[in-house]
């Protein structure tokens, strides 16, 4: 009995440490924590962030991590979050970089000087284009993306890719999960494939 009660002395010890660092380490970041503590795929503001995008302000160096419905995880970082004047719902992030983490183990990257968020819908687009970098050694420059962040596809136009083995472009291209599970970037309509012999010999 006496064990027990010490091994519980200890704890709240430990806590009583570990807590307000933790506290300190958080300050400054988004926090996505939903309202009834589920873990609902996506992502959502506290109260207090909303509060403070309504007020017409922004938050500087915001980081957004959140969970796709198939539990991929994703993070998100920003120089600045700032309210739409004419909607609520919509947010504009600047010099945005984000990772995402798919269960076949692979992953993507993403940037973009500006990007929309709609924090009702669960979306980001890049509606001025961007960069995207694939674990496959894929870097493809996008005229336009849209991520559903709930379900983690992903689609756009206007693509050029450079991979391994060469440079392939498409009017459209999209990324979703096969049967299998695996994360598959598909290109679309007008499709131009050009090969890099030397490299394919490598």
């Amino acid at each position: 009995m006496a064990r027990g009660v010490d091994t519980y002395s200890r704890m709240v010890a430990w806590l009583k440490i570990l807590l307000p660092l933790l506290a300190l380490a958080v300050l400054g970041t988004v926090f996505l924590v939903n309202s009834d503590n589920s873990f609902d795929s996506g992502f959502t503001f506290s109260k207090a962030d909303l509060d403070t995008l309504e007020a017409g302000s922004f938050l500087a160096q915001p980081q957004i991590d959140g969970v796709t419905a198939k539990g991929e995880p994703f993070h998100l970082t920003a120089e600045l979050i700032t309210p739409k004047a004419d909607d609520q719902n919509l947010v504009t992030i600047t010099a945005l970089s984000g990772n995402f983490a798919f269960v076949s183990g692979g992953w993507i990257t993403l940037e973009a000087d500006t990007a929309l968020m709609d924090i009702g819908a669960q979306t980001l687009v890049f509606e001025n284009g961007g960069r995207m970098e694939s674990s496959d050694g894929s870097v493809a420059q996008v005229d336009t993306l849209l991520v559903f962040l709930t379900s983690g596809e992903i689609n756009g136009s206007g693509i050029e890719a450079n991979g391994p083995l060469g440079t392939i472009s498409a009017d459209s291209y999209r990324i979703d999960a096969t049967e299998g599970e695996n994360r598959v970037l598909w290109f679309e309509n007008n499709v131009r494939m050009r090969y890099d012999l030397q490299k394919e010999s490598e």
